[in-house]
């Protein structure tokens, strides 16, 4: 029986190797560079004042570029999702920290913050004050 030798098949293993680092590289790099030049935005803390009913919530923006924060999603202790509108919207400039304050009718256990019309934030958990 003839094979393949093992100095062709150790080419052959080494010119997929390569060839699945550019590709693997070549993703990483423009996922970055298109998360970098966007707005990015984070949320810092969210604190809800009881006797006030009121959400306060730290933002900041780690991208390149302003965002503008459209509506701030609430999940209430029933585990149901209500959305508060900002009034005007909010731009935050890169590497700005904004807070920003709702009055909320109920609990809330996290907060989502919606911009530039089709993004959002990971959900955040709101610390309660009494």
């Amino acid at each position: 029986m003839k094979g393949v030798s093992g100095i062709v098949a150790t080419a052959i293993l080494l010119a997929l190797t390569i060839a699945g680092g550019l590709l693997l590289y070549t993703y990483v790099s423009r996922y970055l560079a298109t998360s970098i030049q966007s707005g990015e935005l984070v949320i810092d803390s969210a604190y809800y004042l009881t006797p006030l009913g009121r959400l306060d919530i730290t933002v900041r923006n780690i991208g390149m570029s302003a965002v503008n924060i459209t509506t701030i999603e609430v999940i209430l202790a029933n585990n149901t999702s209500v959305h508060y509108s900002v009034g005007q919207d909010k731009l935050i400039a890169p590497g700005e920290t904004r807070t920003i304050s709702v009055n909320i009718m109920g609990t809330p256990r996290y907060v989502i913050v919606h911009f530039n019309d089709a993004r959002k934030t990971e959900p955040a958990t709101v610390r309660i004050i009494s």
